[in-house]
């Protein structure tokens, strides 16, 4: 102590202690009336908080043998903050009232004799972001918003000990360094009690009234939603007896479960929920984990019960019952409506599910009634055989089967295409009117990781012709970018049919398609060498004068004005002998062919019979599309211009 008597003075070089430490302490005391108290800490930390130079200015200083206190304080920690507290040392009571700004305060009481111990704290419009110093370095920062918080402890080393801590938050606004958690304008109340005799009892609610959340990758639009919970908690779990989650715009959910805190993770747990809105919980849980393709554009109608058991971490049983539930896709390439379903999964044991859709559309395509019934565990699915209905056909699925394997879940299914009018299919697909019937079968397809592929043909009938589709394979399919390959074989289709769908001028005959080598990405044609001729066989050939002068746009040639300049134009159709035209598509340029060579040019049409005609091309180098708007203009009954 100093030697003035007017003035002590006591110094402390460091008080340490497992989750603090004070270092370069000085105290002073002024004997007057009223006595005033200084003290200055280097150096002060409380577990990850650290402060340097702090003082506290008393000016009001009562230091007696019952009682010590400091009345209209100031402690200087880099803000200036209003400080007030007294201490009876027989009482073996502390008060502590911290006043940072106009309106803020930060009041505590603590109270222990030998064993037992109260202490409360009471904030009223305390500022959030003094929380963040007591943070974890890696987490969020509050930017914004107060809190009105009242807390009390009751502790008995011996007995009963309780606590009861109720918080109101409000225009609270917090952030992470990285941006992937936020939120903005948050309002809620929290409220948790419990008790202790051999463990803890709790019981906890939250309401949270406004605010919007960001926690990556989901976003929490405002809203009402309110969790109330109580359960135990040991030295070796936490027990969950009951809780309820109310989701406003999707539901009510019930859980219950064990945590184990030793092993960190989920022992038990089992949650339920019945007449929750399907679209709701798609939109808020589903669609931000979604991938990218047709799941994410989604709307869903109907409701849904669902329960989920899960057992030492892992899932071990679940069901989901939809009840009038619909989805449509944004883009209106699917929709299915009346849809009822069981569905249920455990661990280790198969279960049956049903489906029953009471129909919808697969782009212009109606869809009837069908049902599904399907064989489900955790590492296999098997399908029945399954009829859906289209249009006056049906497409039928036989053999679907799936298994997980080590690089994921492989499927593999075979299918027909039962007879479809064409007449009705041009007409729902808004298509130049077809005629005859479309027929396919679909051998086994593999499908594992976005990737498709096809083992044998797919054999279509079209045109009163065959179409078969070879090599098929794909990958990324419902991605935004699907990749296919494959090769096409079409023979004897029937030109009379193909020219009447289409404006493009009378033509009679047979006709082979040959397509090898064909890429598409994005569905757009990067790829191809095509050939198109006369199919081999006795039948009449005829071709309209407006056929020809498309097939010489086509070609890039003058035969349309040549027949204009001649005698030719008194006649409608002529003959030929043969017809044929090649593409070899390579970076979106198409190097053309014919059937043979011909000065400076290619034959696409060899005359035969009278009157006989003959139509060359010269363009042998054109721009794909170029050649798809000359394709456009002669199908649509446009003038076809030639250059």
């Amino acid at each position: 102590m100093g030697a003035y008597a007017q003035e002590l003075q006591l110094r402390v070089d460091d008080i340490v202690a497992p989750t603090f430490s004070l270092r370069g302490i000085v105290a002073r005391l002024t004997l007057a009336t009223p006595a005033t108290l200084e003290i200055s800490i280097d150096q002060a930390k409380f577990q990850a908080q650290e402060w340097r130079k702090l003082t506290l200015h008393c000016p009001q200083a009562r230091i007696e043998n019952d009682e010590i206190a400091c009345r209209q304080g100031v402690l200087d920690s880099g803000e200036k903050i209003a400080l007030s507290f007294h201490y009876w040392p027989k009482k073996q009571q502390l008060e502590l009232l911290l006043q940072p700004a106009s309106g803020e305060r930060w009041q505590a009481q603590l109270h222990w004799r030998k064993d037992k111990m109260t202490a409360s704290l009471d904030v009223k419009q305390g500022k959030i972001m003094r929380l963040n110093g007591w943070l974890p370095a890696q987490d969020i920062r509050f930017s914004q918003g107060v809190v009105d918080l009242s807390g009390k402890l009751d502790w008995d080393k011996a007995a009963l000990s309780r606590f009861d801590v109720s918080a109101t938050l409000g225009n609270v606004a917090f952030s992470d360094a990285a941006g992937t958690r936020a939120s903005e304008k948050l309002g809620a109340t929290l409220r948790l009690q419990g008790g202790r005799a051999d463990a803890w009892r709790w019981n906890a609610s939250a309401d949270w009234r406004e605010g919007e959340v960001y926690w990556q990758p989901f976003y929490f639009a405002p809203g009402t939603r309110s969790l109330s919970a109580q359960g135990w908690l040991t030295e070796q779990q936490a027990i969950v007896d009951q809780a309820q989650l109310v989701w406003n715009g999707i539901g009510t959910a019930r859980f219950n479960g064990v945590w184990d805190r030793a092993a960190g993770r989920i022992d038990q747990l089992q949650l339920s929920g019945n007449g929750l809105a399907l679209d709701g919980a798609y939109r808020t849980f589903l669609l931000p984990i979604a991938p990218a393709g047709m799941l994410r554009n989604l709307r869903l109608s109907g409701t849904a019960d669902a329960n989920v058991n899960l057992k030492q971490g892992q899932v071990n049983e679940a069901s989901l019952a939809i009840h009038q539930g619909a989805v449509q896709q944004d883009e209106k390439q699917l929709s299915i409506n009346g849809i009822n379903a069981n569905l249920a999964w455990q661990q280790n044991q198969a279960r049956d599910n049903r489906i029953s859709v009471s129909g919808g559309k697969l782009g212009k395509l109606e869809i009837g009634p069908f049902k599904v019934k399907a064989s489900v565990a955790a590492d296999r699915m098997a399908l029945d055989p399954l009829r859906i209905p289209i249009l006056d056909g049906a497409l039928s699925v036989d053999a679907v089967e799936a298994r997980r394997e080590a690089e994921g879940w492989k499927w593999t299914l075979s299918a027909a295409v039962q007879p479809i009018s064409m007449l009705r299919l041009s007409q729902a697909l808004q298509l130049p009117t077809m005629h005859g019937t479309l027929s396919a079968i679909i051998p086994q397809v593999r499908y594992a990781q976005q990737s498709l592929q096809v083992d044998g043909a797919l054999l279509f009938k079209v045109f009163d012709g065959t179409v078969v589709v070879k090599d098929l394979a794909a990958s990324d399919l419902f991605g935004p970018t699907p990749h296919v390959y494959g090769n096409i074989d079409m023979r004897n289709l029937d030109l009379d049919l193909l020219t009447q769908t289409f404006s493009f001028g009378s033509m009679q005959g047979r006709l082979d398609v040959t397509v090898s080598d064909l890429e598409l990405f994005g569905w757009k044609p990067v790829r191809f060498d095509a050939k198109v001729a006369s199919s081999a066989g006795d039948y009449p050939r005829k071709i309209s004068q407006r056929a020809v002068e498309n097939i010489t746009a086509l070609g890039g040639g003058g035969g349309a004005a040549a027949i204009q300049r001649s005698f030719l134009r008194f006649f409608e159709q002529f003959g030929y002998k043969r017809i044929g035209l090649s593409c070899r598509l390579s970076r979106g340029v198409c190097e053309m062919g014919g059937i043979a060579e011909a000065p400076s040019g290619y034959v696409i049409v060899q005359g035969g019979g009278i009157p006989a005609l003959t139509v060359i091309g010269y363009n042998r180098r054109v721009d794909w599309d170029e050649l798809l708007a000359r394709i456009q203009r002669a199908t649509q009954g446009g003038k076809p211009i030639v250059k």
